[in-house]
């Protein structure tokens, strides 16, 4: 019998803390294996990426807490539940998730590559991949287990300021305009003219920018500080 060589025994005693930490035991590994494996890791090595498992986790999430918001409030609008969902499955409340149990140091990637430096988006996704392991693996029960365990008591909304801001300027007629994001070292710039005043943000992303902007302009307009 061919025995597990050091990097395999590291990667199956990493494997056993993901299970450890989301309560949840895989009847195939597989699927873990391939949540916590990243493209540049697949260039070098031959494994299966997680990108098609990150889509799947992402379309379950989606409808999982569609459906928990549907069934836990009765008298909500289509539209009113439409943006709580949003708001819980957006990038920034599962990045936090990820962040606070440490998911990121079991992701195997490619010479180089620094994962601590990921970006909002790409620790998010590392979510959804679990979650679509997860589905794989166990099915949408499954999913409804985990979910209890590691994101309902945990989940934060994120307050769409984006969308927030374009209703309350065209519902008081204020014309905003746009300059195109630039990049800035490592980060990324925003700015927007609002009544006169220019206002400006840095982020990670061009979305972290546009929603730190956003923000920062929609407390300006309804606080009357222009």
């Amino acid at each position: 019998m061919k025995k597990p060589t050091q990097q395999t025994q590291a990667n199956n005693d990493n494997l056993d803390q993901v299970q450890s930490l989301i309560g949840y035991k895989f009847n195939d590994s597989k699927y873990l294996d391939a949540a916590f494996t990243h493209s540049s890791y697949v260039n070098e090595h031959p494994a299966v990426g997680n990108e098609r498992i990150e889509f799947l986790g992402d379309c379950v999430l989606n409808f999982l807490v569609g459906e928990r918001l549907f069934l836990h409030d009765r008298t909500a609008s289509e539209g009113g539940l439409s943006a709580k969902r949003a708001s819980l499955v957006s990038r920034a409340p599962l990045a936090r998730i990820v962040d606070e149990l440490g998911l990121m140091q079991y992701l195997r990637v490619g010479a180089g590559v620094n994962k601590n430096a990921f970006a909002e988006k790409a620790r998010s996704d590392i979510f959804e991949a679990l979650l679509g392991a997860v589905y794989l693996d166990g099915g949408m029960d499954a999913c409804r287990i985990v979910l209890e365990k590691i994101y309902y008591d945990f989940v934060t909304p994120e307050r769409d300021y984006i969308s927030e801001l374009k209703n309350y300027s065209e519902e008081h007629g204020i014309y905003l305009f746009c300059y195109d994001i630039c990049k800035d070292g490592d980060m990324f710039v925003a700015e927007m003219d609002a009544l006169g005043k220019r206002f400006c943000a840095k982020g990670r992303s061009k979305h972290d920018a546009e929603k730190k902007l956003a923000e920062t302009v929609y407390k300006a307009l309804t606080e009357k500080k222009c």
